[in-house]
Parts: structure tokens; C-alpha cells; sequence
């Protein structure tokens, strides 16, 4: 959507759904951009002037959160001139005011919804190029990892076979170079193995978030797109790892109610040590099912990690 400004400050800009800073599969975001509908496209004009100055720059409205927090906002981080230099600070205070304006207005429409779902099908073969790649990356460099954790293993226990001789120790005092558990020789020898193990897990969770998001894009939406709505599940952990769902409620559609409740049903959670997840589905039900789901399928990610030799 453009919204065309006129005086003191004119030009337009460009305001549009767009998918979560944390999450590419959640599109409960709203970017606001001077001059360009789009994060991943060069300005276009008419820029926004003001006293005859052009400016690019765009900020990102994170609904999950209340508009009067920092983190409910993402930038404008820079607001730049078409000569690259930085927009006084006035200016810049004008222009930030006008893009969250822009945001908070087209997040408060009716129909924000079906913008939502046509901004997905929109950037969704995009992203989904985008993940491919940070996928098949992130699995090489996992890859690489373990390769050398397992590499670093052997050496360490070649090692230990030199220096420990086979034979009974109990008629003589072990040998003076048999590393001890604090000794630089045994440090050197697990040290870089255990270093290299904890960045393959670091991995693994980089790719855990990365798939998660994939399955998430291509996930078959609802019947109608227009039925799958937003909702909030609290739930906290039992045993076996089991999530129990406790309460379960469409989301608000207008920003500012959305930002308040989730911060209710937060505070709510942690009144019965749970969490609140925010989740698209059909209807609560199948919002309650998906929420348990994804919590066991990060239960046996922590339980394989955990129990990884």
C-alpha cells in the first residue's frame, strides 16, 4: 500500500505485511519503507523530501510485541540521504514518526488478514531459495564439525594408548606422562574435541530453526486461507515431555489489541510456569494440536543433543 505525503514532508511511502525478524514462516510483521516496496529492492521515486532532500530508510513493526517497547520495532536503523549521509536529527525523528505511523495504520485495517496471506504467497519462493541455501550450508558446516570432533577423538585416544602401558599397574606407579583429567596433556587432547562438538550442536540448532521455517512455508495452508487466523496457546511441560495445552484463543487483529493481550497471556503463563506460543491454524483445536507438536518436536531435539556420545 502507498501513502502519499504532502507537505512539509512529500513523497511516498510504501507499507506492506512481511514476515517475522525471528521467524520467516510467521508473516505477523509490518514493513514500512521510504520510497521502496521493498527490503530487497532499490529505492524508487518519489522519495520522501524534505527541504528538498531525498531519503531512503525503512523500519519493521514486530506485532508480537507492544509498540511502546524498543523490540516492538526493528530500525529504522540508518536514515540516509541519496548521497549517503545521514538525515539530521530532526529530520530523522520526522521520518521515523511518519513510517511507524504508516505501519501502526495498515496493521489496524480490516482486512489486514488477507494482506497477510497475499504477502506470504508473495515472498514465500523467495525465502524458500533463501532457506535452501542456509539449509545446505549450515549441514556442511555441521558436517564439518563432527568430522573433526571424531578426528580429534581418535588422536586423543591413540595417545592415551601410547602412554598408558597394557600391562598390571597395580605393582608399579602409573607412568609419569599419563595424562590426569587436569593436566595440560589431557586438556589439549579433549579440550578441541569438546570445543568442536559444542559448535556442531550450535549448529544443529541453526539448522533445527532453519527446517522448522521451511516446513513451516510449505506447509499446506488452510481450506481457505482466509479461515487460518492467529492464535495464542499457553501450555507449559510435563513429564515424558508432553505439552499440555491450557488455554487457547484467537489472536486480536488489530495490532495494538494483539501486542496487549500477548503480554496478558505471558504473564498468565508464567502463573503455571508455561509459555505462550503464537500459532496459525484453521481453529483452536488444530492451534492446540500444532503447539504440541512443535514442542515435542523440540523435546527429541534437546533429548538426541542431550544424549549424543
Amino acid at each position: 500500500m502507498l501513502y502519499t505525503l504532502t507537505g512539509a514532508a512529500s513523497g511516498t511511502v510504501h507499507v506492506t505485511a512481511t514476515s517475522s525478524p525471528a521467524r520467516w514462516d510467521r508473516f505477523d510483521a509490518v514493513r514500512a519503507s521510504l520510497g521502496s516496496v521493498s527490503a530487497h529492492e532499490l529505492p524508487a521515486e518519489p522519495l520522501v523530501r524534505i527541504r528538498g532532500r531525498a531519503y531512503q530508510g525503512n523500519t519493521v513493526r514486530v506485532l508480537a510485541h507492544s509498540a511502546d517497547v524498543p523490540w516492538g520495532w526493528q530500525g529504522p536503523m540508518s536514515l540516509l540521504d541519496t548521497d549517503d549521509r545521514p538525515a539530521p536529527e530532526q529530520t530523522s525523528q520526522t521520518l521515523t514518526g511518519i513510517l511507524r505511523a504508516c505501519a501502526g495504520d495498515y496493521a489496524a485495517r480490516s482486512d489486514f488478514p488477507s494482506l497477510q496471506h497475499a504477502a506470504r504467497r508473495h515472498d514465500t519462493p523467495q525465502l524458500l531459495k533463501w532457506l535452501d541455501a542456509m539449509i545446505s550450508h549450515a549441514e556442511r558446516t555441521q558436517t564439518r564439525w563432527l568430522d573433526e570432533a571424531e578426528a580429534h577423538r581418535t588422536q586423543a585416544t591413540r595417545r592415551s594408548g601410547r602412554v598408558v602401558d597394557a600391562g598390571p599397574l597395580v605393582h608399579r606407579p602409573p607412568a609419569p606422562d599419563a595424562p590426569d583429567r587436569e593436566s595440560l596433556a589431557h586438556r589439549a587432547e579433549y579440550l578441541p574435541s569438546r570445543d568442536s562438538r559444542g559448535a556442531a550442536a550450535e549448529e544443529g540448532r541453526r539448522l533445527t530453526l532453519f527446517r522448522s521455517q521451511y516446513e513451516g512455508l510449505t506447509r499446506p495452508a488452510a481450506a481457505s486461507e482466509s479461515e487460518e487466523r492467529a492464535y495464542f496457546v499457553i501450555g507449559r511441560w510435563r513429564g515424558g515431555g508432553d505439552f499440555d495445552s491450557w488455554h487457547v484463543e484467537e489472536a486480536p487483529r488489530r495490532s495494538g489489541e494483539w501486542a496487549d493481550v500477548h503480554e496478558q497471556r505471558q504473564e498468565d503463563a508464567e502463573g503455571i510456569f508455561g509459555s505462550v506460543n503464537v500459532v496459525y491454524a484453521a481453529s483452536p483445536q488444530a492451534a492446540a494440536d500444532q503447539a504440541r507438536r512443535e514442542a515435542r518436536e523440540i523435546s527429541d531435539r534437546i533429548h538426541r543433543e542431550r544424549t549424543r556420545p
